[in-house]
């Protein structure tokens, strides 16, 4: 008897694993035609869990560290919602401005399909061409705290109402000092919004804007346990700001031979 079953269980066939794809998340085949030219295969579990929420107009809390695929999760959904109507239906806010032209970017590639234009908004550049670009039919604005805040208190631009609001890195924006900014960009954007709120970690002044900002959420997380990645050596390198760029092309040439 032991001998059959144990022939039975070794001919029984493999389950097939039940994997989820981004044709099932309920993305439109425009912005599925932007997932394929991206190169995406599957969904990444923050984009997985994420999306169908986003979707259905949820507001969220998602816990997850850089390099998981937090634009698209927030992204993709966005633009498969919007009008592209020639109004602002999007803002995202990022710690930095290499972080804001990076998710620009981005979505512009997730909304191309669509004619979706993205403008992004950040200190030491031109107002006057910023805002230009926002008046000329932008969908979806990236900003940084501190040039934000200043378009908004001086009310340089005209019917500004997105009907979502996406802050990025949360907690890096607490640690440079943002938040009183946030929570003043809040008072100028409408009350009857979607917010999207990311963070690695959530401090307590963190869990207190988001349950300020925050409609019955979502709670996210894809962080069990570590918050950041343990397995991912980091180097630096000190150099000169005009040494960049050969600096970064010395260090690919040298990953590459």
């Amino acid at each position: 008897m032991q001998e059959n079953a144990q022939e039975i269980e070794e001919t029984q066939e493999p389950k097939e694993e039940n994997l989820i794809t981004f044709d099932d998340l309920g993305l439109s085949n425009d912005v599925l035609r932007a997932v394929k030219a991206a190169g995406f295969v599957k969904p990444s579990p923050i984009q997985e869990q994420a999306i169908p929420f986003v979707i259905d107009g949820r507001d969220i809390v998602g816990q997850a560290h850089t390099g998981t695929g937090k634009t698209a999760a927030f992204g993709l959904p966005a633009i498969n919602n919007m009008k592209v109507d020639g109004k602002v239906e999007m803002l995202v806010i990022t710690p930095t401005r290499e972080l804001a032209s990076q998710v620009s970017d981005e979505i512009f590639k997730y909304g191309r399909n669509l004619g979706a234009k993205t403008v992004t908004v950040y200190g030491g550049s031109s107002y006057k061409r910023q805002l230009d670009l926002i008046e000329r039919g932008a969908s979806v604005v990236v900003a940084t705290p501190g040039r934000m805040l200043d378009i908004l208190k001086r009310n340089m631009l005209n019917n500004f109402a997105p009907s979502i609001v996406v802050l990025d890195e949360a907690d890096e924006m607490l640690d440079m000092g943002f938040l009183d900014d946030i929570n003043e960009i809040f008072s100028f954007l409408p009350k009857e919004r979607q917010t999207l709120l990311f963070s690695a970690t959530m401090p307590a002044p963190i869990k207190t804007l988001a349950s300020r900002i925050l409609k019955e959420p979502e709670f996210i997380s894809i962080t069990k346990g570590e918050t950041t990645n343990t397995d991912i050596e980091q180097l630096y390198y000190v150099i000169d700001e005009h040494e960049r760029d050969d600096a970064i092309i010395r260090l690919m040439d040298a990953e590459t031979t």
